[in-house]
């Protein structure tokens, strides 16, 4: 936290505001608060909703994080020093943040400082189902995912700014300020117009192209095999859905592990009826029984060639009754490899190297067995991290994620960086890089901001 005995310029604050507070004494009085929202207008943050072709409407926010920016100044009169509990408490929909204030002198002093709220849109409370209920209005009002769809709205965030002396004299000032969120109705590429019949023949759609695949696994109570005297397995619904622009022949490869792959091809039909009426469809179905506790593994591919369409890779655990109360296959062929990063490659990439200030961008790419989503965690010989959790996907012949940092580099020194995935040490990567500004000296460490 900041803090400076002097007064400083501080800019007009966008909405309305509520300030009130008591002193019962001058021990402690409160002269100047502000309290204000700084990505109000650039880098406001955004909440973005999917929409789901199956449900043929906007249903759920994405995982992004949703970050509010804040800066507040207060200006305080004091004869004796601050004591616990002098705190500046922000509130922003579901989120909460405490800063506590620490001075031990008297007199008039400032504090200021900027700091962030945020949170993954799906953990927001009333912002979230604003954002899903507002999305729904558009599609309601005919409003398509052909495209996406940017809707500003405005709230009230709370700041309550309380403070105490040793002498247990005290004030409070508190804030309400109009902050600004951008709705985001995601766009779907693999959405199109319902097409209607003509005479009983589906219109001409141009260009067969296959829209999207799909891969469920369901078993069932009471559909069971049961392969010895005792013991019962369930039975497993393996269900294909590939979505198409119009009526062709689809082929498509069921891969199993463990077990053999299945190739099989057939019509997409136009579909007349039911929740997927208007669309092009192809869905095969398949059962499997099983004669032992068995973890297996699946994966949907169609349309082959360089790019091919597919699923990410779905597990199950068939349990099988009669004594087999272990969740692990009894064979050891039938194991999947557990996900594990293996590796990280880690990169600095810098521009301005003759002068300051200059630009450090860095890039982490993590390796894994299969997809996966894990913890990572990236941090600076300057104190400047950056953590989260990343998924892994294929891209080429490889599952891979990567994240990125931007750095200011503003004095001399060597920039130190390691990175890792927190639940697999072994895949720790480290990078370092001297940078030299124009007519400084070299000092130990390097001053950055990341933006």
């Amino acid at each position: 936290m900041s803090r400076i005995v002097s007064t400083v310029a501080f800019s007009a604050v966008l909405g309305c505001s509520v300030l009130f507070g008591t002193a019962p004494s001058e021990a402690v009085k409160i002269e100047d608060f502000e309290f204000n929202q700084t990505n109000y207008e650039t880098d406001r943050p955004q909440i973005h909703v999917k929409f789901d072709l199956q449900a043929d409407n906007w249903n759920a926010v994405t995982d992004a994080k949703v970050t509010f920016k804040y800066h507040y100044k207060a200006t305080l009169k004091k004869v004796s020093a601050l004591v616990i509990g002098s705190d500046l408490t922000v509130k922003t929909d579901n989120m909460t943040k405490t800063l506590h204030l620490q001075s031990a002198s008297s007199g008039n002093e400032m504090f200021f400082d900027s700091f962030e709220l945020g949170k993954s849109a799906n953990k927001l409370g009333e912002l979230k189902n604003k954002a899903i209920n507002t999305c729904r209005q558009i599609r309601s009002n005919g409003g398509k995912p052909n495209k996406q769809h940017v809707v500003p709205y405005f709230f009230y965030a709370e700041a309550l700014l309380q403070v105490s002396t040793a002498t247990t004299y005290y004030d409070s000032a508190k804030l309400k300020r109009l902050v600004a969120v951008s709705i985001v109705c995601d766009a779907n590429p693999a959405w199109h117009e319902p097409i209607k019949p003509v005479g009983g023949v589906a219109t001409d759609t141009g260009e067969f192209k296959i829209q999207s695949v799909d891969l469920f696994l369901t078993t069932f109570q009471g559909a069971e095999t049961n392969p010895t005297a005792g013991n019962a397995c369930k039975k497993l619904k393996v269900t294909v859905r590939i979505f198409t622009s119009g009526k062709g022949i689809v082929g498509f490869k069921l891969s199993r592990h463990p077990g053999q792959d299945v190739t099989k091809q057939n019509w997409a039909e136009f579909q007349t009826k039911g929740k997927f009426k208007g669309r092009f469809m192809l869905e095969e179905t398949f059962v499997h029984t099983f004669d032992k506790t068995t973890n297996v593994q699946y994966m949907a591919e169609v349309g082959g060639g360089t790019f091919p369409l597919s699923t990410p890779w779905k597990e199950i655990t068939i349990h099988c009754g009669g004594g087999l109360t272990n969740d692990q296959p009894s064979d050891p062929n039938n194991l999947i490899p557990a996900f594990k990063v293996t590796s990280t490659e880690l990169s600095i990439i810098s521009t301005g190297d003759k002068g300051c200030p200059a630009k450090a961008f860095i890039a982490a790419t993590f390796i894994t067995n299969k997809p996966g989503k894990f913890r990572y965690f990236i941090g600076t010989s300057v104190n400047e991290n950056k953590s989260g959790e990343l998924e892994a996907k294929k891209v080429g012949n490889v599952y891979r994620a990567q994240e990125t940092m931007t750095l200011d580099i503003v004095k001399s020194g060597k920039l130190v960086v390691h990175a890792r995935a927190l639940d697999f040490p072994a895949s720790s990567a480290f990078a370092n890089k001297q940078y030299n500004c124009t007519g400084v000296k070299p000092v130990q460490g390097v001053t950055t901001t990341v933006n």
